[in-house]
C-alpha cells in the first residue's frame, strides 16, 4: 500500500471526507491538549487510517446477487453495474444445492465425470459451474447441462484495488508453466490467491483448476482435451501457473496476492485422506451467506501449496506422469453451515495431503433478539430491570441502548453513561446536576437501567440485544487497574472501518457500561464515590493491529475489561471523517429514509494532536478539580449524536474538547432488505 498510486488516493481523496456544512453554537478557545496516561504511543497518522480501504474478504461486498435459482444447461447474466475499473474486481461464487451439498463449491469452474463416476451420476456427465464475461455492468453464469450441485448460485462482488501483488494479464501457452516472482516475503500462509484468465468470452474461470473434457465435449473441443488453468508451488517468492495443453479460455491470466485480514476462522494444515470426507468445526454461528471461504491444498511434492484440479476432475486419456485414466482429483468443499464445514479428497488423488480452510465472517445486523422498545424511566431511580430472555451466555451479547425525548434532541446518546456537570451546566441545568443513564446487571435473562437523578435526555429508553456471533477478536474479561492503560493486539488487519467495537466491563455488581467513556463525580455524589473521583473506562487508539482501553483513576466499575471487534457488512451510511470545531451542533444527512428504530449506529472520534480512534469521554463530560495536563477545572469535553430521524443526525462536540476533532458516524439499517428476482425451474 506505500506505492504512488495509492498516495495520490490519499492525496485526491481525504481532502474530500473534510467537506461538511454545521452550525457553530458559539466560538470554541483553541484545543487543550490530552494527558492521561500512556496517550502518546499510537501509530497512524490521519492520512494514513483514513486510507485504509475495504478488503475484499474483509468487510461486504459492494455487489451481492443473492441466492438465485438457475437451471441445467442455462446461461443466466446478472447485472452489477459496479462500473470502475475490471482489473480492481475480486468475484466469489459459490451454489447451494438441496440435500448434503448444501452450500458448496463442487466441481468449481466445470468437471466432466470418467468411467468412476459417482452414484446418481453417470459417466460423462457434465457438472459444476462457472462465471464468464465479466463486465463493468454484468456477470454471466453457466451452469452445466447435467449438474445436481448449483440449484442456485449466488455471486459477490468486492472493489480492491491494492493487492499486494499483480501480475497483471500474462499470457502463456497452452502446455506450459510459468513461474511469477512476487517476493511479498512473511509467511505465506497469509496469502490469499486470486487468479482470473481472460479470452473470447471475456474475464472467466472456466474450467478453473483444470478440467478434461468426457465424450460430451462442447463444440469447437474434443473428447478429452486437457483445459484451464492451475497455480501451484506457492511460497513467499514465487508462484507457478500451469495452462493445460488444449485450453482456449485462458489466454491470459492474472494473478492477485493479497496479505489478508486474519480470518475468523483458520483451520490450519490438515491431513485428509483419498477418499475422505473430513468435518471441521469452526462455530462462528450467525449466517453462513456472510461467510467468504478459501481452500488451498498441499503436498509434498512440485506442487507444493495449490489448487489443482480445485473442485475435483476425472482424468481423461491424455494423462501424464502418474495420474491414469478416469483417475478422480482434486478436492472441494461442501455442506457450509453456521457451525462446520465438510472438505472432500477425491479417491485417486495426489495433490492434497493437507488441506486449510480459511473462513472470513462479516457481520450484517439482523433483527435483535430481544427489542424492549421504548420504556418510560423516572430520573433519580428507581432502577427498572427489563426481563429478556435471550438465554444462552451473555457474554455473547452485543447491547445497544438509545433515548429518546419530545424535544430536538430526539433520539440520543448524550452523556451517555453518565455525566457529572460542572460549573458551566447545559441550559436548564444546575452545577452538579447528575445526567444521561447507563446498563448494569446484565445476566442472561435481564438488564437493569438506571436513569440519573436530574437527568432530562432520557425519559424514554430503548434496550436491544443481539446474540451474536463469534467475534474476529475477542480479548476475554482481563483484569485492569484504576489509572492503568492495556493494549490489546488483536492483528486483525483490514480496514479499521470495518470494525464494529465493543467494550464491556465488570465488577461484582455484574457486566455494565456505566459511565462509559469516562466521568468525574461531582458534590451531589453517593454511596462510596467522592467528590472529583474520575471513573469508568473507554478505549482509543484503534488501528488495525491493537487497541488501548485506560481505566480512570478511582474508578469502581471496571475491575475486568472485555474487548469483542466483529468486521461489519458495507453500512448504509458512513459520514468519512467530518471535521467538527469545539461547541459545534453539525447536521449530517444520511438519507436512509427508513424507520431510524432499526438503526445500528456507532460513533467514532478522532484526535489529531495524538493520531489516534477512539471513545474518550465518548456521550461527553465535565471535568472535576483534576483533569488532565492540559485541562482546566469543568472543562467540558467529548461528544455526542443527538436527533436522529430517518434522514439525518446532528453530532455535538463539546466547548473544551480536545478529543473529537473529528467525528465518523456510521449507520447500518437492518430494516432493509433486498429482494431480488427469482429465476425458476
Amino acid at each position: 500500500m506505500h506505492s504512488f498510486r495509492f498516495k495520490l488516493f490519499v492525496l485526491l481523496f481525504i481532502p474530500l471526507l473534510f467537506l461538511s456544512q454545521g452550525a457553530f453554537a458559539q466560538e470554541g478557545d483553541a484545543p487543550p491538549w490530552p494527558a492521561e496516561p500512556g496517550v502518546g504511543d499510537t501509530v497512524l497518522e490521519p492520512a494514513a487510517i483514513d486510507a485504509l480501504v475495504t478488503t475484499a474478504f474483509s468487510g461486504g461486498p459492494a455487489y451481492d446477487s443473492g441466492w438465485v435459482a438457475i437451471r441445467q444447461n442455462q446461461v443466466l447474466t446478472l447485472q452489477h453495474h459496479l462500473g470502475g475499473n475490471l482489473d480492481d474486481y475480486v468475484v466469489i461464487m459459490d451454489y447451494k444445492a438441496k440435500g448434503a451439498s448444501g452450500i458448496n463449491q463442487r466441481y468449481y469452474g466445470g468437471m466432466d465425470f470418467g468411467a468412476k463416476s459417482f452414484g446418481g451420476m453417470r459417466n460423462n456427465d457434465r457438472v459444476g459451474a462457472y462465471w464468464r464475461t465479466l463486465t463493468t455492468d454484468a456477470i454471466t453464469v453457466y451452469r452445466r447441462p447435467e449438474d445436481s450441485y448449483a440449484d442456485f448460485v449466488r455471486i459477490r462482488i468486492w472493489l480492491d484495488p491494492y493487492p499486494n501483488y499483480d501480475s497483471g494479464w500474462v499470457y502463456i501457452s497452452p502446455g506450459s508453466a510459468m513461474t511469477l516472482h512476487h517476493n511479498l516475503g512473511g509467511n505465506a500462509d497469509d496469502y490469499v490467491v486470486d487468479m482470473q484468465y481472460r479470452s473470447g468470452i471475456g474475464v472467466n474461470q472456466r474450467s478453473f483448476g483444470g478440467m478434461d473434457y468426457g465424450a460430451k465435449a462442447f463444440s469447437g473441443t474434443r473428447n478429452n482435451d486437457r483445459v484451464g488453468v492451475y497455480w501451484r508451488s506457492l511460497t513467499n517468492t514465487d508462484i507457478t501457473l500451469f495452462r493445460r495443453a488444449e485450453d482456449d479460455v485462458a489466454n491470459r491470466v492474472r494473478i492477485r496476492i493479497w496479505k489478508r485480514p486474519r480470518a475468523t476462522y483458520d483451520s490450519g494444515w490438515v491431513s485428509i485422506n483419498p477418499d475422505q470426507a473430513k468435518t471441521l468445526y469452526h462455530h462462528i454461528g450467525g449466517d453462513a451467506d456472510n461467510y467468504v471461504v478459501d481452500l488451498q491444498y498441499r503436498n509434498s511434492g512440485l506442487s507444493g501449496v495449490n489448487q489443482r484440479y480445485y473442485g475435483g476432475m476425472d482424468v481423461g486419456s491424455h494423462h501424464a506422469g502418474s495420474l491414469h485414466e478416469d483417475d478422480r482429483v482434486g478436492v472441494y468443499w461442501r455442506t457450509l453451515t453456521a457451525n462446520s464445514i465438510k472438505v472432500y479428497r477425491r479417491p485417486e488423488d495426489i495433490y492434497a495431503n493437507q488441506v486449510r480452510i480459511r473462513i472470513w465472517h462479516y457481520w450484517q445486523p439482523t433483527t435483535p433478539d430481544y427489542d424492549s422498545r421504548w420504556v418510560s424511566l423516572n430520573a433519580g431511580g428507581p432502577a427498572m430491570t427489563l426481563g429478556h430472555h435471550v438465554g444462552g451466555s451473555a457474554d455473547d451479547y452485543l447491547v445497544d441502548v438509545s433515548y429518546k425525548t419530545e424535544d430536538n434532541n430526539g433520539i440520543n446518546q448524550r452523556y451517555y453513561g453518565g455525566a457529572d456537570f460542572g460549573t458551566h451546566p447545559a441550559s436548564g441545568h444546575a452545577p452538579d446536576d447528575r445526567v444521561g443513564l447507563y446498563w448494569r446487571s446484565l445476566t442472561g435473562s435481564t438488564i437493569t437501567l438506571f436513569r440519573r437523578a436530574e437527568d432530562t435526555y432520557a425519559p424514554k429508553v430503548r434496550v436491544r440485544i443481539w446474540k451474536m456471533p463469534k467475534p474476529d477478536y475477542d480479548s476475554g474479561w482481563v483484569a485492569i487497574s484504576p489509572n492503568q492503560s492495556k493494549t490489546f493486539n488483536h492483528n486483525l488487519y483490514g480496514s479499521v472501518y470495518d470494525y464494529l467495537v465493543d467494550l464491556q466491563y465488570r465488577n461484582g455488581g455484574g457486566v455494565n457500561q456505566r459511565y462509559y467513556g469516562g466521568m468525574d463525580v461531582g458534590s451531589q455524589h453517593v454511596g462510596s464515590l467522592h467528590e472529583n473521583d474520575r471513573i469508568g473506562a473507554y478505549w482509543r487508539s484503534l488501528d488495525n493491529n491493537s487497541i488501548t482501553v485506560y481505566r480512570r483513576s478511582e474508578d469502581k466499575y471496571a475491575q475486568e475489561v472485555r474487548v469483542r471487534i466483529w468486521r461489519m457488512a458495507r453500512p448504509g451510511y458512513d459520514s468519512g471523517w467530518v471535521v467538527i470545531n469545539q461547541n459545534q451542533a453539525k447536521t449530517l444527512y444520511h438519507r436512509l429514509r427508513s424507520d431510524p428504530a432499526n438503526y445500528l449506529l456507532q460513533m467514532w472520534q478522532y484526535d489529531t494532536t495524538f493520531n489516534y480512534t477512539n471513545q474518550r469521554h465518548y456521550g461527553g463530560a465535565d471535568f472535576g478539580t483534576h483533569p488532565p495536563s492540559g485541562y482546566s477545572a469543568n472543562d467540558r469535553v467529548g461528544s455526542y449524536w443527538r436527533s436522529l430521524t430517518a434522514h439525518s443526525l446532528t453530532v455535538y462536540r463539546r466547548p473544551e474538547d480536545g478529543f473529537a476533532d473529528r467525528v465518523r458516524v456510521r449507520i447500518w439499517d437492518y430494516n432493509r432488505r433486498q429482494y431480488l428476482p427469482m429465476v425458476r425451474k
